[in-house]
């Protein structure tokens, strides 16, 4: 669909970014016309900067077009005013101020990897069931 991959729209990563970025609004009291940061926008500022290795990885599997690495995460929310910085754990987010970007992961060497956001998904830490394992908690900051 306009040289973008419609797939990606409904990832993971793009859900996770719409998600904190519109929680953020919400807990400042923000009530938005519009969508400020909608998944479709989100991938197409991914997919604008980096398809082809993704691209590379979708002939050995074609689910790898949703992947979306914490670097790209990072990138696209400056695009939106924000900063994601690395939290030192999980266990110390307050949910009544903080607002992070989760990756989880089930199994060893399995393929279950989501990103989540937090507060706003509730499951974090069960997602995969008893093997979720959090691997990644970026805070989203405003840029002053």
């Amino acid at each position: 669909k306009d040289g973008y991959y419609p797939v990606h729209f409904n990832c993971c990563g793009p859900i996770a970014i719409e998600k904190a970025i519109n929680q953020y609004y919400r807990s400042q009291g923000i009530v938005f016309v519009r969508n400020p940061a909608p998944r479709e926008e989100v991938s197409k500022h991914i997919q604008d900067n980096g398809m082809r290795f993704k691209r590379l990885l979708t002939f050995f599997d074609r689910q790898a077009v949703c992947s979306t690495w914490s670097w790209e995460m990072k990138a696209v929310v400056k695009k939106y005013g924000f900063e994601l910085i690395d939290a030192d754990s999980f266990e110390k987010l307050d949910p009544s101020k903080d607002i992070a970007v989760v990756l989880v992961r089930g199994k060893f060497l399995s393929k279950e990897w989501h990103w989540m956001c937090y507060p706003v998904d509730e499951d974090v830490k069960t997602f995969f069931g008893p093997n979720t394992k959090i691997d990644k908690v970026l805070l989203l900051k405003k840029n002053s």
